[in-house]
C-alpha cells in the first residue's frame, strides 16, 4: 500500500508521506489483531462470499459461507470478526441454524457437539449493514465525476468492518469465489479470475474466483460504471499473462497510454524475481477514491496508473501477497521490498534516468529525523506501522545497504531463495527466515548488521581526513571517524564506499569500517580528491576534508572545553585572524560557526542542547577537528 496524491514520473521526495496516512481514526491506534482459542483452533481452507451492494448507499448485506479444518481435538467454539455495528441476521453450522453472541467486534458460535483435530466443518453468517467510515477506507461510498463508487481497503484492521472474516496473519484463505451483486449499470472488480458478469432483470451478479492462499486484509471489492480492458504480456512459454483494467471512463485514454509501461515492470519483475506468483489468473488494476494504490491480490486498487504506483503495487504481488509478512512489527517485509523493487525499477527501466534522484530523495528523507527504526514496536499505531520514513524508504534503503555489503549476486541469488522457499511461499514470510536465506547466500552472519540497521534507530554521520604520510614513502592515508544520529546505536560496522582521484581518473574502494578513526592506506601518491559514497549505497551523512599538510603545526593547536563556562578555549600558534571554526551537531547540522577572534579566543556555547559535538578548526596549515561535551 502507498499513499500519494499528485503523481509524476520521477520520485516524489514527498513520497509516502503524504495526508492520507494520517486518516485513521483514534480506534485503530488501540486495536490490533490478537488471536483469540477460538480462532487458532481452526484452518480456513475455503470461503464462498456473497455480497449485495450499490455504490450510491453505504451498505453491504449477504453472507459468507467458510469451510473450516479443526487443527485441535476437543473445540466447542468457532469465531470470526465483524464490526458491532453490523447486524447478524443468523448464522448456520452444517447447514444448522444456530446461536451466536456478537460482541467486542467478534461473532462466537458455541457448537452443538466437540470438533475433532482435522474435522471439516461449514459455517454461514448472514449479515447486514452500514459498514462504519474507519481508518484508511475500509469500506468507502463516494462518487467519482458526480458517479457513485464503493471500494473498500482494509489493511491493516478494516476487514472486520465491512464482512465477518478471520482477521489473521498465521491463517490464509486456501480458496475463495465472491459473488457481487449490484445494479446492472455497474461492474464489479475483485480478487482472482472472473468466471462470469451477468444481468438479470435489473441486477448483475459477477462472480470472481480464486485459487490461491490469500490473506484476509487483501479481499477486496469495488464497484462503479469502470470500463474495462486487457493487455496480455507474452511469456518466452508462449504462454500470456492477462493485466486485466477495470477504469473510470474519464481516465480511459489516459490509462491506456500507460499499457506499455505497466507491461515493462511485469517484464521486470519476472525476469528478476520468478514468473508472476498468480499468473494463471491474472494481474489487474482497478480505480478508486484514495489517495494512492493498495495492493489487492491479483487487483491492484489505483487511483491513477502512474510508474511508480503501478511499480510499487505490482511488486507486492510477490512482497506482500505471494508472501505476506506474518507480523506488523514486520511491516518492511511488504513495505520496505516493495518500495526497493520500485528503486529497482528505477535503475533498471526509462533509461536509468530517475534512479539518482530516486537514492536522492529516499536518504534526504531518512535523515530528515535523527531517530526511527525499521522494525514497529507498536503495532496499535497505524501511522506507525505505516510511516513513510521508516517503513517505507528507510526499509527500502535497508535492502539496498544489504546488496551493498553482500553484492549483486548473493543479494539476489538470496532474495530469490526465499521467495521459492515452500514454507513462506503462498504464506506467512517472517524476519527470521529472511534473513536466514540472505545469510546463506552470502556466506557471512548479519546479526550486527540486522541489530544496527533494522532494530537500531538512526545513521552514521561519517568524517573523513586525508593525508600525505611521508614518513611511508608518501602514501596517501585515510582516517573515518564516526558518530551516530542515535545514541540506540554508538557504531555502525559497514563497507564504506570512497571514491578517490588521480590523474582525472579514479578508483572506487570499498573500506571495511569496524573501528573508530580507523586508518586505510588508499594510494600509493597523491590524490587530487576523495568522494565519500558517490553512488549513494549507505544511509548516512558525511564530510571529507582535504589534505593535512603540516601535521606538526596543527597538533600544536589546543581545544579546551570549559564546561563551568559554557565555552570553548582555543589556542592557535601563529595566529593570522582568517582561521575559521564550526561547531556541528551529531546529526551532522552546522550549529554555531565564524572566525576565531584571537590566538586565545573563547567561543560561547551557551543556549545549546547539552550533548557532544564536533568542534573543527581551518587554519592555514590545515584543518582539526575534536569531539567536546556540552553541558
Amino acid at each position: 500500500m502507498v499513499s500519494q496524491q499528485i503523481w509524476a514520473q520521477a520520485p516524489d521526495p514527498d513520497f509516502n508521506d503524504k495526508a492520507a496516512f494520517t486518516e485513521s481514526r483514534n480506534y485503530l491506534k488501540t486495536a490490533h489483531f490478537v488471536e483469540s482459542n477460538d480462532y487458532a483452533s481452526y484452518d480456513l481452507i475455503y470461503q464462498r462470499l456473497n455480497f449485495n451492494v450499490n455504490p450510491a448507499v453505504n451498505f453491504i448485506s449477504g453472507s459468507v459461507r467458510s469451510l473450516v479444518k479443526f487443527r485441535l481435538d476437543n473445540v466447542s467454539q468457532l469465531g470470526f470478526d465483524l464490526n458491532d455495528v453490523m447486524i447478524v441476521d443468523s448464522v448456520y453450522y452444517n447447514k444448522k441454524k444456530i446461536g451466536f453472541q456478537h460482541t467486542s467486534n467478534k461473532i462466537s458460535i458455541t457448537l452443538l457437539a466437540q470438533a475433532s483435530k482435522n474435522e471439516i466443518g461449514e459455517a454461514e453468517v448472514f449479515y447486514r449493514g452500514a459498514p462504519p467510515q474507519n481508518g484508511m477506507g475500509s469500506f468507502v461510498a463516494s462518487k467519482h465525476n458526480n458517479t457513485p463508487v464503493i471500494w473498500t481497503l482494509s489493511e491493516p484492521y478494516g476487514a472486520k468492518d465491512w464482512w465477518p472474516c478471520k482477521e489473521s496473519l498465521t491463517d490464509k484463505i486456501d480458496s475463495m469465489d465472491v459473488f457481487i451483486t449490484c445494479p446492472e449499470q455497474y461492474r464489479a472488480a475483485s480478487n482472482g479470475k472472473l468466471v462470469s458478469d451477468e444481468i438479470l432483470g435489473t441486477n448483475r451478479t459477477v462472480h470472481w474466483s480464486h485459487r490461491y492462499p490469500i490473506a484476509t486484509y487483501l479481499v477486496a471489492i469495488a464497484v462503479t460504471n469502470y470500463q474495462t480492458y486487457s493487455d496480455f504480456l507474452e511469456l518466452q512459454n508462449g504462454e500470456k499473462i492477462e493485466v486485466m483494467n477495470y477504469i473510470y471512463p474519464e481516465y480511459l485514454a489516459t490509462a491506456k497510454g500507460k499499457s506499455a509501461e505497466t507491461l515493462d515492470l511485469l517484464s521486470f519483475y519476472n525476469q528478476k524475481f520468478g514468473t508472476y506468483p498468480f499468473a494463471s489468473e491474472k494481474y489487474g488494476h482497478a480505480q478508486f477514491g484514495w489517495g494512492g494504490g493498495m495492493e489487492h491480490q491479483t487487483m491492484s486498487f489505483m487511483y491513477y496508473l502512474e510508474f511508480e504506483l503501478v511499480a510499487h503495487e505490482m511488486a507486492h504481488q510477490w512482497f506482500g501477497d505471494c508472501i505476506t509478512l506474518n507480523s506488523w512489527h514486520d511491516i518492511w517485509l511488504n513495505e520496505g521490498f516493495a518500495t526497493y523493487l520500485t528503486g529497482l525499477s528505477y535503475e533498471n527501466l526509462l533509461n536509468g534516468q530517475y534512479w539518482t534522484t530516486w537514492k536522492d530523495n529516499q536518504v534526504k528523507r531518512i535523515t530528515s529525523l535523527p531517530g526511527g527504526s525499521v522494525y514497529v514496536a507498536d503495532t496499535t499505531d497505524v501511522d506507525r506501522i505505516f510511516n513513510g520514513r521508516l517503513s517505507y524508504s528507510k526499509g527500502a534503503y535497508l535492502l539496498h545497504m544489504l546488496r551493498w555489503e553482500l553484492g549483486d549476486s548473493a543479494f539476489f541469488s538470496g532474495m530469490n531463495n526465499y521467495l521459492d522457499d515452500s514454507s513462506v511461499r503462498y504464506g506467512f514470510g517472517t524476519q527470521d527466515k529472511f534473513v536466514k536465506h540472505m545469510e546463506a547466500a552470502g556466506d557471512t552472519t548479519l546479526t550486527e548488521f540486522f541489530k544496527d540497521w533494522y532494530y537500531g534507530e538512526g545513521y552514521p554521520v561519517y568524517r573523513l581526513y586525508y593525508e600525505t604520510d611521508y614518513g611511508d614513502f608518501g602514501k596517501v592515508k585515510l582516517k573515518i571517524s564516526q558518530s551516530s544520529s542515535s545514541t540506540t546505536v554508538p557504531f555502525f560496522e559497514m563497507h564504506v564506499p570512497v571514491r578517490v582521484w588521480q590523474n582525472g581518473k579514479y578508483t572506487d574502494l570499498k573500506l571495511h569500517n569496524t573501528t573508530q578513526d580507523q586508518w586505510f592506506v588508499i594510494a600509493n601518491s597523491r590524490v587530487d580528491k576523495v568522494e565519500f559514497d558517490p553512488d549513494k549505497w549507505l544511509i548516512a551523512k558525511a564530510d571529507v576534508v582535504n589534505e593535512l599538510p603540516d601535521i606538526a603545526r596543527i597538533e600544536k593547536l589546543q581545544i579546551v572545553p570549559l564546561s563551568s563556562l559554557k565555552v570553548i578555549q582555543v589556542l592557535v600558534p601563529d595566529f593570522s585572524g582568517n582561521e575559521t571554526f564550526r561547531l556541528v551537531d551529531v546529526s551532522g547540522r552546522v550549529v554555531q560557526t565564524g572566525l576565531l577572534p584571537s590566538e586565545n579566543s573563547q567561543i560561547d556555547t551557551e543556549g545549546l542542547s547539552s550533548g557532544v559535538y564536533l568542534f573543527e578548526v581551518q587554519t592555514r596549515a590545515g584543518r582539526t577537528a575534536e569531539k567536546v561535551f556540552i553541558k
